[in-house]
């Protein structure tokens, strides 16, 4: 499981793409948020980069350029931590409940006739948040929005 910064990072990045952010999963899961949050930072911070480096420049002069350097780096890095955080659960191994939850899913899809194939069956390892992630994403595209109401 020990991964460099840069594969949990992209981990995390994978994991946003499918993570499905339906309102439904926010009582339950903090990635809604956390996804939500990290892509509108990625978005924003160049500018506050920028407007916070011309306002210290301007206000402290070159004097300060250490610091302008830092915090511009600090607000840069804000994004990476929440990929950070992310590749950090997407790895994480699902809890006994999530599990079973995972399981009930599962047979719903296949009992619709959809074709979706138990993760650890194929590979032999433990039930990731990523794994359900995939799940929750195939759930929402092949059955109707009910189905998480039931299990929820």
């Amino acid at each position: 499981m020990s991964q460099s910064l840069i594969g949990v990072i992209q981990a995390g990045v994978r994991y946003g793409k499918v993570w499905p952010c339906q309102p439904e999963l926010n009582s339950v899961f903090p990635e809604n948020r956390l996804i939500l949050l990290t892509l509108w930072a990625q978005k924003v911070m160049p500018f506050f980069v920028v407007l916070n480096a011309v306002s210290m420049y301007w206000w402290h002069g070159s004097s300060q350029l250490p610091l302008i350097i830092a915090m511009s780096l600090l607000l840069l890095s804000i994004p990476l931590q929440g990929w950070y955080r992310l590749g950090i659960r997407a790895e994480k191994q699902l809890p006994p409940a999530m599990r079973q939850w995972y399981q009930q899913i599962l047979q719903q899809l296949q009992s619709q006739g959809v074709a979706a194939a138990s993760i650890n069956k194929q590979t032999g390892q433990a039930l990731r948040y990523y794994d359900l992630g995939r799940l929750l994403q195939q759930a929402y595209r092949q059955l109707d929005k009910a189905f998480i109401r039931e299990i929820l």
